[in-house]
């Protein structure tokens, strides 16, 4: 039976390894990738109208829940469109799309990132989670989550290995 992995998506020049690596897991063994985003992010062009380009009522409002659920949809298509470069490098290892999934990482009670990664990993009875050793080595930050509180959670779950390449 193949493998399911979860790759939470970090804004990073490190990500790609992750996907590397999950790919080449997959293309050996089988099984199901899928990227996972811990935050909906409004597109750049939102801010287009704000003149000091700095967080404003629009951040404000999509931090607290309050934005039309088709901006939401949008913003979701974008962030998959985004992934073009990582789904490439997964065609290249012989990943084809029914391989590849996606999904939106639900932050109840406002608990972080690495928290919200390791609620999805453990309820899609995934079998890894994939991050980059380059995450750690530059202490990416995502959703106020560092890599490392995301290896503490996930190592929390037992079920699911942690792959860090």
């Amino acid at each position: 039976m193949g493998k399911k992995i979860l790759v939470p998506v970090f804004p990073s020049e490190w990500f790609y390894d992750a996907c590397v690596r999950a790919a080449d897991i997959v293309a050996e063994q089988g099984g199901l990738i899928t990227f996972a985003f811990t935050r909906v992010r409004p597109p750049e062009s939102a801010y287009d109208s704000d003149p000091d380009g700095r967080p404003g009522e629009l951040d404000i409002s999509t931090n607290a829940g309050d934005f039309d659920g088709k901006d939401l949809e949008m913003w979701r298509e974008r962030h998959i469109a985004a992934l073009e470069e990582a789904r490439q490098l997964l065609y290249q290892r012989g990943v084809r799309d029914p391989q590849i999934d996606y999904l939106f990482a639900d932050e109840a009670d406002h608990e972080g990132g690495a928290q919200a990664i390791a609620d999805e990993a453990a309820a899609g009875a995934y079998d890894m989670v994939v991050l980059s050793h380059g995450y750690f080595d530059d202490e990416v930050i995502e959703e106020e989550s560092t890599p490392q509180e995301v290896a503490a959670a996930i190592q929390e779950i037992g079920d699911v290995s942690l792959v860090v390449c």
